[in-house]
C-alpha cells in the first residue's frame, strides 16, 4: 500500500495556519483602533480641563460650567467604557495568539514529520540502490569468469 502523502495534511495546516494568521491581525488592528480612540478621548478630556480652568480666571457663567462639568463627565465614562472593551480586546488578542501558536506548532509537526519521512524513504531508496549495485557486480564478477 502506497504511504499517505503529507504534502496534502500539511497544506491544510498551512492554510489554517494563514487563517489564524489572518484572525490574529484583525484583532489586533481592532485593538489598536480602540486604543488610539481611548488615546483621543483621554486628550479630549484634558483639554477640556485645561479650557474650564482657563475659563474659570476669566470669570465664567455658572451654566458654561456645568455644562464644562457633564462634558468632561461624558467623556470620562466614554473613556471608561473604552477601558472596558479595551480589556476584552486585549483578552481576544490573547486567544487569537495562544490559536496562532497552535496553529504553527502543529504546522511545524508535520514539516518534521514529513522530513523525518522523506529522509527515512531516501535511506531506503539508496540502501536498495546499493544491495542492486552489489548485486550487480556480484553477477558481473562470477559471469565473466
Amino acid at each position: 500500500m502506497k504511504p499517505f502523502k503529507l504534502q496534502t495534511l500539511l497544506d491544510y495546516r498551512k492554510r489554517l495556519a494563514d487563517k489564524a494568521h489572518e484572525a490574529f491581525m484583525v484583532t489586533m488592528e481592532e485593538r489598536d483602533l480602540l486604543a488610539a480612540a481611548r488615546e483621543t478621548e483621554e486628550n479630549e478630556v484634558g483639554r477640556l480641563c485645561r479650557e474650564l480652568e482657563a475659563e474659570k480666571s476669566r470669570d465664567i457663567s455658572v451654566p458654561e460650567m456645568v455644562l464644562y462639568e457633564q462634558c468632561i463627565s461624558a467623556k470620562k465614562r466614554h473613556v471608561r467604557d473604552l477601558d472596558h472593551q479595551l480589556a476584552r480586546a486585549d483578552e481576544n488578542v490573547r486567544e487569537k495568539r495562544q490559536e496562532l501558536v497552535k496553529a504553527r506548532q502543529k504546522k511545524r509537526v508535520l514539516e518534521i514529520l514529513k522530513e523525518k519521512r522523506e529522509t527515512a524513504e531516501r535511506s531506503k531508496r539508496e540502501h536498495q540502490e546499493k544491495m542492486f549495485i552489489d548485486e550487480v557486480a556480484v553477477l558481473g564478477f562470477g559471469g565473466g569468469k
